[in-house]
């Protein structure tokens, strides 16, 4: 077959196809575990009721005038009650995390004692702070 071009010029053999725009099928898995761990993060902390029952914002202590951080009645919570039970709840899920990660540290056994270690820190002063908090609340 000939072509109406002289020889020199060369057809270049190219096959283009349209591009393709779209949305991802479904968000990364990474997201997905943030937004439902902020969640139940939130609900965890009573935050939830704070949002129903506006509480007031800082509670006086009757004797001296004080303010209190935590009222000592169990059906009534102050903003800053639920802001503290998220980041303690926070605090001991990192805990059990790290405590978790370290098993994958099995033939490093100075790496996997130090997270294990400070993995029962975490979780251990969560359990303590939980408890202290219950007290004040129940006392």
């Amino acid at each position: 077959m000939k072509y109406w071009w002289p020889r020199f010029i060369v057809r270049p053999r190219v096959r283009l196809s349209r591009p393709r725009f779209g949305m991802p099928t479904r968000p990364p898995d990474t997201v997905i575990f943030a937004v439902v761990f902020i969640a139940i993060v939130f609900i965890l902390g009573g935050n939830i009721y704070t949002l129903i029952k506006t509480p007031p914002a800082i509670a006086g202590n009757p004797s001296g005038g004080a303010p209190l951080l935590v009222i000592p009645v169990v059906d009534q919570q102050l903003g800053l009650e639920g802001i503290v039970a998220s980041v303690v709840v926070v605090m001991g899920s990192i805990g059990l995390g790290l405590i978790y990660y370290s098993s994958k540290y099995v033939f490093q056994p100075g790496t996997a004692t130090r997270l294990m270690i400070l993995g029962m820190l975490f979780a251990g002063a969560a359990f303590l702070v939980f408890t202290y908090l219950f007290a004040l609340k129940t006392s």
